[in-house]
């Protein structure tokens, strides 16, 4: 049929789909509305926004909550709604020392949660069978049906190809070689249909600041730091990837090609090994032997904790830690000039020694004004739950935005 022909039903149908996504919008808070809330929040019309919500309950995405209050002027008690409270998703991560399960509503409320300490797996295979498996244990102890389960992450270090969700390449897992299948384990419990997302930890980590108004106005770089180091570069609210997914991967960035420890990427001098906590105790030892004995190894935070206590030999290594952050800051203000940058992790537990120190060497480059050539924040707020978050924020996004849910006349219920 020619396009000229069918112009006014496409329109009639983009307008369906723009009332219904205003209204599913309001009830993605989680919480609680009657239509005429949603009307005043849209700017749509009382029969407009019902003939939306009783589109979204016959597809199962929005319930009857019942009754509301009474208005001050008396009147019928409103019908209330919300999402559906049994669709979930599941966010899982797995990192180098544990494999965690979050388990939320679509509502956003936390359903459970389950962490197991071990190493990854020495075989992909064996992560992503050990990964549904412990998936599948926290949806049988809170009796909840794979069918139920609407959207999935996983959370891993190295880099990620979206489109095809595949694991490319991880420095931590060398072994595994590239382009691994890490979610064919997760389809097989979940169902080939349920949409899966994988990205690198870091970004993931970053995930949450997407929801800052006064991030998206910006150019932002997050430093993710603790067993490993990345960043992940924000441009105006939108993460950036490149064709190799390679944008970000900082900790790679060689800082030192003379330097004799090897990374996991097959280089020397790399930027996370020059800042890891081994290398960190490793130069506290050379400085102050007696003081820094080789176990226990101390943590980052500790580092800067005794820094702030005005510990000579710790603030003169710190001094030098500084030198390599400036170095390789440099470098990225170089191509990226980013308006902010936030330290999350192990490094986002700076005293302000190392911040001072920071900033005096970043001004000895002349291109960067001397006072604030960026704004610098550290945010001490557990990876964990940065993690969880940046996942649940992610397939929200992944699972609203399909145009199946605006478009269908009528769609089967997943009960």
């Amino acid at each position: 049929m020619p396009s000229f022909l069918s112009d006014a039903p496409a329109m009639l149908t983009d307008l369906k789909v723009a009332n219904r996504k205003a209204v599913i919008q309001v009830f993605r808070s989680g919480d609680v509305y009657d239509a005429n809330e949603v009307s005043v929040i849209t700017g749509l019309s009382r029969p407009t926004v019902m003939k939306c919500i009783h589109y979204f309950m016959e597809t199962g995405l929005l319930i009857s909550c019942g009754k509301g209050k009474s208005t001050s002027t008396g009147g019928k008690r409103p019908e209330q709604f919300s999402l559906a409270d049994e669709l979930y998703y599941v966010c899982l991560s797995l990192w180098p020392q544990e494999t965690r399960v979050h388990l939320y509503s679509i509502r956003h409320s936390l359903i459970a949660s389950k962490t197991i300490s071990s190493p990854l797996s020495e075989t992909a295979a064996e992560a992503s069978r050990l990964a549904a498996s412990a998936v599948q244990t926290l949806l049988e102890e809170n009796s909840i049906q794979p069918s139920s389960i609407v959207a999935a992450s996983v959370s891993v270090p190295g880099t990620v190809d979206h489109e095809t969700g595949t694991l490319l390449f991880s420095s931590h897992k060398p072994d595994w070689g590239t382009h691994i299948h890490l979610l064919d384990d997760l389809h097989a419990l979940l169902g080939a249909e349920t949409p899966l997302f994988i990205e690198n930890a870091g970004k993931m980590c970053a995930r949450p600041y997407l929801t800052d108004p006064d991030v998206r106005t910006k150019r932002v770089l997050v430093l993710f730091t603790t067993w490993g180091l990345s960043g992940c570069m924000i441009e105006r609210g939108h993460i950036l990837n490149g064709r190799n997914a390679l944008i970000g991967e900082i900790g790679h960035m060689i800082i030192d090609p003379n330097d004799p420890e090897a990374c996991g990427c097959g280089s020397h001098g790399c930027f996370e090994r020059l800042v890891s906590r081994s290398r960190v105790n490793q130069m506290l030892r050379e400085a102050a032997p007696h003081a820094f004995p080789e176990t226990p190894l101390l943590t980052i935070p500790e580092v800067f904790a005794k820094s702030a206590e005005g510990d000579p030999a710790v603030q003169e290594m710190l001094r030098r830690l500084a030198g390599t952050f400036a170095r390789a800051l440099r470098n990225i203000t170089l191509v990226f000039d980013p308006d902010l940058v936030i330290f999350q992790g192990d490094y986002g537990f700076a005293d302000s020694f190392f911040e001072s120190e920071l900033r005096r060497q970043m001004g000895d480059f002349r291109y960067l004004p001397t006072s604030h050539p960026f704004e610098i924040q550290f945010d001490r707020r557990p990876l964990e739950t940065m993690d969880a978050e940046g996942s649940f924020f992610a397939l929200d996004h992944l699972f609203f935005d399909h145009l199946d849910h605006y478009q269908a006349e009528q769609q089967p219920n997943r009960e």
